[in-house]
């Protein structure tokens, strides 16, 4: 691109946000610009670890004020790696187990680094149900179903705001991603399977093994349609419980559950996944979190800046890096910069869902330094957030330029999560997560070597 179409090509992005704040002056309060976004999301992330300090070297279309980046006082390129792999993966719950199990099994040599001393993030703190249309489970039970359906429920949900293309996306593959857990990682048995709520009790955050119906029955009666089983709870096991929630999921201290739902803990979704993590020795770094993104004067991601024991780190990432750190509900700066109110006390039995060491938005800091778009924000009435860095149904983030940042990806809250003005519940956001980190997964497998 010559440096005149440069000049065009930001004269006119420059006047679309112009003419997007415009437009959101009139809707508001139910959304913020881009602009404010990224502004208030990077003031968030100076509190994190170094996070872009390394990137701010990278392209110049970066969104973060030259004035609030650290000085670029170290090359794009370490004098030496720490450690290397061909895709390396930040986080190892509902996006990140999903997204190293399948770029190892598509060849990638995978590294994942986590911060806490234990797998699984928010896969092991969440009720455990996954959404899925015309599933193995569905048929084996009688239920009729198809994916058509399934991103007709989730569109209504969005009531304006939903991406389409990314939640046909999600809808396409919600059953086969449910078969791949039970068939293919040796999730709970078909045999097992059984009705677990009936229809007109509709949803409850705890349930025994089985099927109920994906979203209260008020929701399908809102938008017209017939209730459909197809959230998908595992057995329940104790051992899946996530080691820092002090509360946990329908513990016999937990109230405004049926009493056969009490006492079962854990969540019973994570053991497949810590099971083929471990069968198939993808390696791990834990205590490591992530504080930046190590990329080339041309805007290509080479690899992360992490931070383990206080001590810097940096590791090359052959093929491609993908994203999975969650959201920035823990950051107040970046929270303040999506609208978000603070989390609310709700039937989990305390304020919001994660602990204040996660979800700190250290992926979305990291991916705006380099360049990286915002996805729209929805304010919807559940408690989890719904904002984070654009990605495009190949998982790839996309730069503020519209073209996607090479070898970057990104899924579940880091990307915005599942959006839509009516939280559609049950199963959705895993649904979401679950299917966006398998395709970050294989793509960022697929990539050639930079070396």
């Amino acid at each position: 691109m010559s440096k005149e179409q440069r000049s065009e090509s930001a004269v006119s992005r420059s006047q679309s946000i112009k003419e997007d704040e415009m437009a959101e002056e009139k809707e508001a309060p139910k959304r913020v610009s881009r602009r404010q976004f990224v502004k208030g999301a990077a003031l968030g992330a100076g509190a994190l670890a170094g996070a872009g300090a390394l990137a701010s070297c990278a392209p110049a279309a970066t969104p973060v004020p030259a004035q609030e980046c650290p000085p670029c006082a170290t090359p794009w390129l370490p004098e030496s790696w720490d450690e290397e792999a061909d895709v390396v993966v930040c986080g190892s719950g509902t996006v990140g187990a999903p997204a190293a199990i399948d770029a190892y099994d598509a060849g990638a040599d995978v590294l994942i680094i986590e911060k806490m001393d234990w797998l699984g993030g928010m896969m092991r703190r969440c009720g455990g149900g996954i959404a899925g249309a015309n599933t193995i489970v569905q048929k084996e039970l009688g239920v009729t179903d198809d994916a058509d359906s399934y991103y007709d429920y989730l569109v209504a949900c969005g009531e304006g705001v939903i991406d389409p293309e990314m939640h046909r996306v999600q809808a396409d593959n919600s059953g086969a991603n449910v078969n791949w857990i039970i068939e293919d990682l040796g999730g709970q048995p078909l045999s097992e399977w059984d009705f677990s709520t009936p229809e007109d009790e509709g949803m409850t955050i705890c349930v025994v093994p089985g099927l109920n119906v994906s979203g209260t029955p008020v929701f399908f009666e809102k938008y017209g349609m017939e209730p459909v089983q197809r959230c998908h709870w595992f057995k329940a096991n104790p051992d899946d419980l996530d080691p820092e929630d002090k509360r946990g999921y329908c513990r016999d201290e937990i109230v405004g559950f049926p009493e056969r739902d009490k006492g079962y803990g854990g969540t019973g979704l994570w053991k497949p996944f810590e099971e083929a993590i471990k069968a198939r020795n993808i390696r791990t770094m834990m205590e490591t979190s992530l504080a930046g993104l190590v990329a080339n004067p041309d805007g290509e991601v080479l690899g992360i800046k992490a931070v383990s024991a206080g001590k810097t780190l940096y590791i090359k990432a052959r093929k491609g890096v993908v994203l999975a750190t969650g959201s920035g509900e823990n950051n107040k700066a970046m929270a303040m910069s999506y609208n978000l109110a603070e989390p609310v006390a709700g039937p989990y039995g305390g304020a919001g869902i994660s602990i204040p060491e996660e979800n700190d938005g250290a992926g979305i800091a990291a991916a705006l330094a380099v360049g990286a778009d915002t996805s729209f924000i929805a304010l919807g009435t559940g408690t989890l957030p719904n904002g984070g860095i654009k990605v495009n149904t190949k998982a790839q983030v996309i730069h503020v330029n519209g073209e996607p940042i090479p070898r970057l990806y990104a899924g579940g809250t880091t990307a915005g999560g599942s959006q839509s003005r009516q939280y559609p519940n049950c199963g959705h956001a895993v649904s979401f997560s679950l299917c966006f980190g398998r395709v970050a997964g294989q793509n960022a497998a697929a990539e050639e070597s930079w070396e």
